[in-house]
């Protein structure tokens, strides 16, 4: 195997984008120091290794945080659909919500049902704040996104305690979503921080 494919193969330790754009370079100076020195000794390749060893690590760093700072703001962008689908879905939760106050109250209506009821609207107008909140975090922060899906969640599992019977788009949307959101606000976003040695 030649030295300078024996080279090559080191070079993977840098990240790509830094290949692509000084690899060739690299390539013909391990070229010129293969002229100058001798490729046969232990000593030419622990420099060479060395020099790769204290380079590429730092380059990859490097490369990671930037995409980390791309991945920052493609979950931002996520989570303000996430926001607009929850504002949506807790809209209908509160139209659901009164469509079963007006067609229970046509019939009798006992005093767990009506409870049952208001605690679906309340907990469908939680998660409308949850939503509104997240599409407003950068100017609140995460906080108040996350009381109020947890409150909407209590209310959600209080209302199906006491009226067992819920549609399954009912639990989806007040189980479901409040966990879905909850676990991704939860989630670290941020690239995770080097420290120099």
């Amino acid at each position: 195997m030649s030295a300078e494919r024996i080279y090559r193969l080191l070079l993977r330790a840098y990240p790509p984008g830094f290949r692509a754009e000084y690899g060739r370079e690299m390539v013909l100076l391990f070229r010129d120091q293969c002229r100058d020195g001798d490729v046969r000794t232990l000593g030419f390749w622990v420099r060479v290794v060395c020099d790769v060893a204290r380079s590429a690590p730092a380059l990859r760093v490097e490369a990671w945080r930037g995409r980390g700072s791309e991945n920052t703001q493609t979950v931002e962008v996520i989570m303000k659909i996430a926001g607009m689908v929850t504002v949506l879905l807790a809209a209908f939760g509160i139209v659901g919500a009164v469509g079963e106050w007006v067609v229970a109250s046509r019939g009798a209506m006992d005093g767990s049902y009506v409870l049952a009821v208001v605690l679906g609207v309340f907990a469908s107008v939680l998660l409308l704040g949850a939503g509104v909140a997240i599409l407003l975090g950068a100017r609140w922060g995460r906080q108040p996104a996350r009381l109020a899906l947890v409150a909407s969640l209590v209310s959600a599992v209080a209302a199906r305690l006491l009226f067992p019977w819920m549609s399954i788009f009912s639990q989806l949307v007040g189980f479901g979503l409040p966990v879905a959101l909850l676990i991704a606000l939860y989630w670290p976003n941020k690239p995770a921080t080097v420290r120099p040695a």
